[in-house]
């Protein structure tokens, strides 16, 4: 690829700008300030886009940086040649009313890029990471001392492991390693062993449950039995094996008392007697003193004195006779009223006992039920625990595998980062080699990249860090490493964009390094710089460039 145009409509500072650019090296001049990283930035931009960060981040990200100062719009164009077929590339970087079209020079066809589609597979084919990590260098890009020493070892690790510079295998084995710990059967064997204590597997709940039913169905069917009939009541008795023991084994030998005979009366009068009748009684009293009367008149007796007499004793003794009966028959039926008040006493227990008898059967019949409903919730939390038993077994391993899996990877990053020497890293030790003798004037010949990615610089008979090597020197290893791997991954001829690189350099330093910049005159250069000699040098060395002042 090779851009001959910028039309910086609004951008930056700049509103409405071209810029037109040769094949070869481009020296873009510009004081500070004047606006170089911006239009290197807009270079960058028109191929890759620029995304809207939100939030806190989004603050003082790339767009706000670079949103135009003057003007409404926030666009541009670029002019480029792919292939031998020339291009125009048109953005919008509002991000309202983002458009990204690139139109056919030659046919005038346009094709319009969707939210989310970028220029990759059609007139670019590397990724932004690769081309700001190689070709594409920033101003003071090559970083100082121990900071460069490892970002210098990441990123060959990461461009071994896997040819793409926005692809961190570093990073990625530490995540790696980190996702392992997701799948570490610590916590599922642990619960494994609470489980198991929590399990009874000794218990038959089938078979508890069938007891429990069991007893349920005897005790319902005792609590529904039909009462039995009462016995016919019999009054009470004195206690006679207390009073009588003898009497108690033979009862037939017991004498009859009072109160049994008044009983014997009550069963053969009944309730409906002639001693319920008053009037009868009376009758019986009034015949029994007619009887003593008509005895008076019959006794062959003339004394007056004796019959009177005769007839008193019949009224006295018909008197005494119906006051023993009443008595008699007040007596009785103070008896039958005990009688009915002990009867009414024992059926009112009974009664008593039977409602407390089926209170307890119900009570027992609840238990039951709650008995069988706690085994059932005890069965089925064991069949729950079973479960998840089975499921932890499986669990374990699923994360045995993963965490096979995730070793495996880990292993095979790691071998790849160790197969650098013998392979990418063979490759990239040479190219850095031929590249840094000619930048440092064969002061160092050799650069070896060992085993444990470290950076090493041939010094006379032996290789020192490069940590122990000046900030231009290590920048200078810096530039050719970069240069190497735009060599050996870069096949598309991408410019080299270089903004104000030079500024820790000595005149000696940038004269070497632009003499094996010429190497690469195959490539367009384009060099943003302040320093208004470098043009001049590029003469000295008898290299044509094209002189652009912002």
């Amino acid at each position: 690829m090779r851009i001959d145009k910028l039309h910086l409509q609004d951008f930056g500072q700049f509103h409405d700008k071209d810029v037109t650019l040769a094949p070869g090296i481009n020296v873009v001049y510009g004081a500070n300030e004047a606006g170089k990283s911006t239009m290197k930035d807009f270079i960058v931009d028109m191929l890759y886009g620029i995304e809207k960060l939100h939030g806190i981040g989004g603050r003082l990200d790339h767009y706000d940086q670079r949103k135009p100062i003057y003007g409404s719009g926030y666009s541009g164009a670029m002019e480029v040649s792919v292939d031998g077929y020339d291009y125009r590339i048109e953005r919008n970087f509002d991000y309202q009313n983002k458009r990204t079209a690139v139109k056919d020079m030659d046919t005038g066809k346009e094709r319009v890029f969707n939210e989310g589609e970028d220029l990759m597979g059609t007139v670019l084919h590397t990724d932004k990471s690769t081309y700001l990590n190689t070709l594409c260098i920033g101003q003071l890009g090559a970083g100082t001392d121990k900071e460069l020493t490892a970002r210098l070892n990441q990123y060959i690790v990461n461009m071994a492991s896997s040819k793409a510079g926005d692809i961190d295998a570093v990073q990625a084995i530490m995540e790696l390693k980190a996702k392992k710990e997701e799948f570490s059967n610590a916590k599922v064997e642990a619960r494994e062993q609470e489980i198991t204590s929590r399990l009874q597997l000794e218990r038959d709940f089938d078979a508890e449950i069938a007891d429990v039913k069991n007893e349920y169905a005897k005790v319902e069917a005792q609590k529904n039995k039909p009462k039995e009939e009462q016995l016919q009541f019999t009054p009470i008795r004195p206690n006679q094996a207390e009073e009588n023991p003898v009497t108690q084994k033979e009862p037939e030998k017991r004498e009859h008392t009072k109160q049994d005979r008044d009983m014997e009366m009550l069963r053969n009068m009944g309730k409906k007697s002639i001693l319920d009748n008053v009037m009868v009684i009376f009758l019986v009293g009034l015949l029994t003193i007619a009887l003593f009367i008509g005895i008076a008149y019959v006794v062959p007796v003339n004394n007056p004195s004796i019959k009177i007499a005769i007839i008193g004793a019949g009224v006295f003794y018909a008197v005494i006779t119906v006051i023993q009966i009443l008595v008699k028959r007040s007596k009785l039926y103070k008896l039958m009223e005990d009688i009915e008040i002990e009867q009414n006493f024992e059926e009112a227990k009974i009664e008593s006992v039977d409602a407390n008898e089926q209170r307890e059967l119900m009570n027992r019949l609840s238990e039951l039920k709650h008995k069988e409903e706690d085994i059932i919730a005890e069965r089925k939390e064991q069949e729950q625990l079973l479960e998840e038993l089975e499921q932890l077994k499986q669990q374990r391993v699923t994360n045995r595998t993963e965490t096979e899996a995730i070793d495996l990877a880990i292993k095979t990053i790691q071998d790849l980062s160790e197969e650098i020497y013998d392979s990418f890293g063979s490759v990239l030790n040479e190219q850095v080699s031929a590249i840094i003798r000619r930048i440092t004037g064969n002061r160092y010949s050799e650069v070896k990249i060992d085993d444990q990615l470290r950076v090493m610089v041939r010094n006379g008979n032996s290789f020192i860090s490069m940590e122990y090597l000046s900030a231009g020197t290590m920048e200078q290893i810096y530039l050719a490493l970069r240069l190497a791997i735009a060599n050996v991954l870069i096949t598309e001829e991408l410019p080299i964009i270089m903004d104000d690189i030079f500024v820790t350099y000595d005149e000696q330093r940038i004269y070497e390094t632009l003499s094996c910049l010429g190497e690469y005159r195959g490539r367009q250069m384009i060099l943003f710089t302040k320093n208004p000699e470098l043009q001049n040098m590029f003469t000295r060395l008898g290299m044509e460039s094209n002189y652009i002042a912002i």
